[in-house]
């Protein structure tokens, strides 16, 4: 793509309405806040109650205390009883033993009384106390799943989160890392491998995204060439994309793969052979900010969509230099990390205070060792359900490949930061 084409790009108007979004949200004076916006009569600081829908699964926050996620509002109730209809979003701090009742290898897991399985989809009445855009769980009072479909069926994508922890809790810090990047869910990950992938500039690895997304379309691609039918490949990946963002949630760079592929697939099926990428992706970025509008303010949001905008603007440019100089596998992987990081780098600056460069090399070694990590973690799960007996088979096996990873993440991570 010449610089002439690219030029021509800022005259189109879904790219015109990109560039006035990000004008209107990210200008200083201009954040607003779009996610948690509670109106009720009654004063915030006199809410004792809530009734709330949890749309999100909880995630721990660092302090490991508390799990946090987001909560529509739908009505409250104040320190003198009086209740009142509400409408927003708040962010819950639900304490960890609240949580973690039903987690494997907790010591809530011992807890006796009356138990909830914290998830997206179900309604929740709870006590405590709302500090600013946070309301503070102090005891839960109810629970339940709606009596329909959509009830139904994410009261069972509940279930199955839960048996996928308590399956992977058996293999250890192995299983605690593919927890991590099927589900998103890091209460069994040490928090030193999350410092370990940062520091080796793969932060992007363990939060779910595009990367995720292409191992399972590639699996469905694999099975639909078996088919010999390229419209039900198609569809054969679509059913992949779903399932997979619905076990694991929508995070925000999560809901961006998941956009975007969509897309593109959509365009295949209806015979667009070679759909535009950065027309696709600008116009993802629209959808996404209608569909959840407060995900714009997210780093991961962020550092989403500036990666891929890199790559498809500079990895050709930047391939055109390196491939006269290494093979040409080898410096297509260099230009896109290297065309990521041109574009991420500002937002890492800001948000970090530092740069990681060499994510542009750890990426080559440690993305393939990802990527197999989990297609085989998948296999060894599938045949230990058939075959119980293969359990200590398969922890040995996945921990040694776990180890190997962290070996090499670690001698990565050492290498220097630029700080700011």
């Amino acid at each position: 793509m010449g610089i002439k084409q690219k030029l021509e790009y800022f005259f189109n108007p879904i790219f015109l309405s990109v560039f006035i979004c990000l004008l209107f949200f990210y200008l200083p004076k201009n954040e607003i806040n779009l996610g948690n916006n509670l109106k009720s009569l009654v004063e915030k600081e006199s809410i004792t109650k809530i009734y709330c829908y949890i749309e999100n699964s909880p995630s721990k926050v660092s302090s490991g205390k508390s799990y946090m996620c987001k909560a529509r509002i739908l009505e409250i109730q104040d320190k003198n009883g009086i209740k009142a209809s509400a409408f927003g979003k708040v962010n819950l701090l639900i304490p960890s033993k609240m949580v973690e009742a039903y987690y494997p290898g907790k010591l809530y897991s011992l807890n006796k009384g009356k138990n909830f399985l914290y998830e997206a989809g179900a309604y929740f009445y709870f006590e405590g106390n709302l500090t600013g855009d946070f309301f503070n769980v102090k005891k839960c009072l109810d629970s339940f799943w709606p009596e329909n479909i959509y009830g139904r069926v994410d009261y069972f994508r509940a279930l199955c989160r839960l048996q996928f922890k308590r399956m992977t809790y058996a293999w250890g810090k192995a299983g605690a890392l593919l927890l991590s990047l099927l589900s998103g869910s890091r209460e069994y990950l040490d928090k030193k491998v999350g410092d370990i992938f940062r520091n080796a500039g793969l932060s992007h690895i363990l939060a779910l995204s595009g990367m995720h997304l292409s191992i399972f379309t590639s699996l469905a691609v694999f099975i639909g060439k078996k088919l010999k039918s390229k419209k039900a490949t198609y569809i054969l990946q679509l059913i992949t994309l779903f399932l997979f963002v619905w076990f694991a949630g929508f995070s925000p760079s999560l809901l961006r793969a998941f956009i975007f592929s969509s897309l593109l697939f959509i365009s295949l099926l209806a015979g667009y052979k070679k759909p535009d990428l950065l027309i696709t992706l600008a116009f993802t970025f629209l959808l996404q900010v209608i569909i959840s509008p407060e995900d714009i303010y997210s780093i991961a949001f962020k550092l989403s969509y500036g990666a891929l905008t890199g790559i498809l603007l500079f990895s050709d440019l930047i391939n055109g230099f390196l491939e006269k100089l290494i093979p040409e596998k080898i410096s297509s992987s260099i230009s896109a990390s290297t065309a990521a990081q041109l574009f991420t780098g500002p937002i890492c600056i800001k948000a970090f205070g530092a740069l990681y460069p060499i994510g542009i090399i750890s990426s080559l070694f440690i993305s393939p060792l990802i990527s197999f990590f989990i297609i085989l973690g998948l296999i060894l799960i599938i045949l230990t359900l058939l075959l119980p007996v293969l359990l200590p088979y398969s922890e040995f096996i996945m921990n040694i490949l776990y180890n190997l990873i962290i070996l090499i993440t670690g001698t990565f991570a050492k290498a220097p930061r630029i700080n700011f």
